[in-house]
């Protein structure tokens, strides 16, 4: 079957699955250990994507004592009971199939720690399709998600014309032009159609099968 790329990188909440309900009971807790008020369901949407440590400083105000220690109970919450509260995108489980049936690599590009994604890997029982995992450890610093993708280009050995990354935030976009790869950008995640657009995003999808039709047709340009 004919293909425009050779290795297809997927940003994990909001791209393969839908973790908000996880993420977001994970984050209340933490806000209250740390005193806060309860959040609206519009800032909790703006911690899909950035790392869980930035978003703490930025939408409660903390210093950094304080975001290690709301850090530390979110992951802690996260572990026990959020990690299993999650939806896979319709279709995404057989678009991971025919790209391992055709040979394509498959990397996961996630700001999430490496830990948190092996175990929803197995979870969601497709750790099988899964190539390459690049993630920050959950005891380093974060890694941009430009380094998470080149990472994943490192390992492959792939030249990166080949290669795209679907995300649905304008983070999975700014990283993929930073490291000067493909983007396709998702709206049925946390980010707008406008927010990618905006970021630069090479496609759009709407849909599973309109990844798989960028993925799988000649590029004929942004429609």
């Amino acid at each position: 079957m004919q293909r425009k790329y050779d290795a297809v990188l997927f940003d994990f909440d909001g791209t393969v699955a839908d973790t908000g309900v996880g993420i977001f009971n994970s984050i209340q807790y933490a806000a209250e250990c740390v005193g806060h008020a309860p959040l609206s369901n519009e800032v909790l949407r703006t911690f899909i994507g950035p790392p869980v440590y930035d978003s703490f400083k930025r939408e409660l105000g903390l210093d950094d004592k304080e975001c290690e220690f709301a850090v530390n109970k979110y992951r802690e919450k996260y572990s026990e009971s959020g990690i299993y509260q999650l939806t896979m995108y319709d279709g995404m489980r057989e678009l991971l199939a025919e790209l391992k049936s055709n040979d394509i690599k498959i990397g996961i590009a996630s700001s999430k720690p490496e830990s948190f994604i092996l175990r929803l890997l197995d979870i969601l029982e497709i750790s099988g399709f899964v190539d390459f995992v690049s993630c920050p450890a959950a005891d380093k610093a974060n890694r941009e998600k430009f380094e998470l993708i080149n990472s994943c280009a490192e390992h492959f050995g792939i030249e990166k014309s080949k290669i795209v990354m679907v995300g649905d935030r304008l983070f999975d976009i700014n990283g993929a032009n930073v490291a000067g790869v493909d983007s396709i950008g998702v709206t049925f995640g946390y980010g707008s159609k406008e927010e990618l657009e905006n970021a630069g995003a090479t496609r759009i999808a709407s849909s599973v099968d309109e990844i798989r039709d960028i993925i799988f047709q000649p590029f004929c340009g942004q429609e």
